[in-house]
């Protein structure tokens, strides 16, 4: 299989890492703007460095798209000439509606995606829409690919905005929760990795023990919960300090800022 990236960011690099680590045939096709991202991948069999984006288009039959939404009009200019019938497009590009994408570049093969930062280490997940064109074969074809990063959610085009918020920035406010919780336990007197540690497998059995039981996770903060006791006092200094209404605002404001952004960029284009 013969698969194109264009973008070697954040993103980019996460796809072409983890798809090097799949076992099948893969022939992969990169480029990037600035081409010293391109260097560690020179010497690698089975990835041919291109010269652009259209030699990458031309020669790929699933092409990823991974470069910043605002870089998409000089996109759309570099590969103006390539022929996308028989492709497949993939995006990872936020505001960028598949709309746009199938009359900006003459498809009706295109695929949305928003992966996240663990799919580097292959316990992403990635929210996935797809234009009606996509038969299953290539439908098949992309969730294999995407299964190197991690889960695959379908979701409807309309609710990218809302996977945005929740999945694709979600990671930043995680990681501030969990610097905050290792704060704290500086501030108790423990050391870093002692409370580094004791917070990460505490994060870590906490979301496994939800997704392997499936309960509501009210129900296994009453198990914690003891009258008069600790775990009580602490939930009601979240309730009173308005933990969870901070929560759910920030990723309101979030989903209302990805929403605005797709606003922006299509009145652009």
């Amino acid at each position: 299989m013969d698969i194109g990236i264009i973008g070697i960011g954040n993103i980019g690099s996460i796809l072409l890492e983890r798809f090097l680590r799949l076992k099948s045939e893969l022939k992969l096709y990169i480029f990037n703007r600035t081409p010293q991202k391109m260097d560690p991948y020179r010497k690698i069999d089975n990835i041919i460095c291109c010269n652009g984006s259209a030699e990458v288009s031309e020669k790929a039959e699933i092409i990823f798209f991974a470069v910043k939404p605002q870089d998409v009009s000089t996109l759309f200019e570099q590969v103006k000439n390539v022929d996308f019938t028989s492709k497949v497009v993939v995006s990872t590009m936020a505001g960028i509606s598949m709309k746009v994408l199938e009359e900006e570049l003459g498809t009706k093969k295109v695929v949305r995606i928003m992966p996240n930062i663990p799919g580097m280490i292959g316990k992403g997940v990635t929210g996935i829409s797809y234009s009606p064109n996509i038969s299953k074969e290539e439908r098949h074809s992309i969730i294999s690919l995407l299964e190197s990063i991690g889960n695959v959610v379908e979701v409807k085009e309309r609710d990218f905005a809302a996977v945005t918020a929740l999945s694709g920035s979600g990671p930043a406010f995680i990681f501030v929760i969990v610097e905050a919780l290792i704060d704290i336990g500086l501030k108790m007197g423990l050391s870093y990795d002692k409370a580094r540690e004791l917070i990460l497998d505490t994060v870590i059995g906490s979301v496994e023990l939800l997704k392997e039981k499936g309960n509501h996770p009210g129900e296994f903060r009453h198990l914690v919960t003891s009258p008069s006791g600790t775990t009580i006092e602490g939930i009601y200094s979240l309730e009173r300090e308005g933990l969870r209404g901070t929560i759910m605002k920030t990723i309101l404001d979030t989903y209302i800022k990805a929403g605005k952004i797709n606003e922006e960029i299509e009145k652009k284009l």
